[in-house]
């Protein structure tokens, strides 16, 4: 994976991974629901999990701050707003056909699919390869599931492993780049910035 050297790039792997670990959230949730384990005692080790990847998050941001910014790029927030809408547009005809065809159940497993497929534009966007994987992961799983799962147990099981999946690239990502942003910063780059080398 190639390692983040501006605070732009830093503070983007830290808004990534507090998406990945919300949405991861949601997903483990959704599947404690469905399977009707939602209770204190499955609910803590969530929310537990939840607040390292936010604080091991917030913490890359703070060092981000040590490194040089360079200008941002108007047309990556217009990449990654057009694939958001298309993502959700997907969605929801995904849901109504699925309705229509009387067959709901796997209405989870499409929705997991859709996410995992936007990732593959973002990865270019962010130039983020760890996305690559992680979309990769997240259509194997649904497709994987949906095809061996017996169809009460279906959507439990692709929710889980969806929030396993998104928490993982969360932590994997944090992983890589907290150590990345601790590093002393290069002569070349606090020169650019005027500031001393730390």
């Amino acid at each position: 994976m190639k390692m983040p050297r501006t605070a732009n790039q830093f503070v983007g792997r830290a808004i990534g991974s507090l998406f990945f670990a919300g949405f991861g959230s949601l997903w483990l949730f959704l599947a404690l629901y469905v399977r009707e384990q939602l209770n204190v005692t499955t609910i803590s080790p969530v929310v537990a999990g939840l607040l390292l990847l936010v604080v091991a998050a917030l913490y890359l941001r703070g060092q981000a701050k040590r490194w040089p910014r360079v200008p941002d790029d108007p047309s990556v927030q217009r990449t990654f707003n057009r694939v958001n809408a298309i993502q959700w547009i997907a969605v929801f005809i995904s849901i109504y056909t699925l309705k229509w065809l009387h067959l709901d159940a796997y209405s989870v497993s499409a929705i997991a699919v859709i996410v995992g497929l936007h990732l593959f534009p973002l990865a270019r966007t962010f130039r983020n390869p760890l996305h690559y994987v992680t979309g990769a992961l997240l259509v194997a799983w649904a497709i994987g599931t949906a095809a061996l799962v017996p169809v009460e147990r279906v959507q439990g099981a692709t929710a889980l492993g969806t929030g396993v999946i998104l928490w993982f690239a969360a932590a994997v990502a944090l992983a890589v780049a907290i150590p990345a942003a601790r590093q002393s910063i290069p002569v070349q780059a606090s020169a650019q910035t005027g500031s001393e080398p730390i």
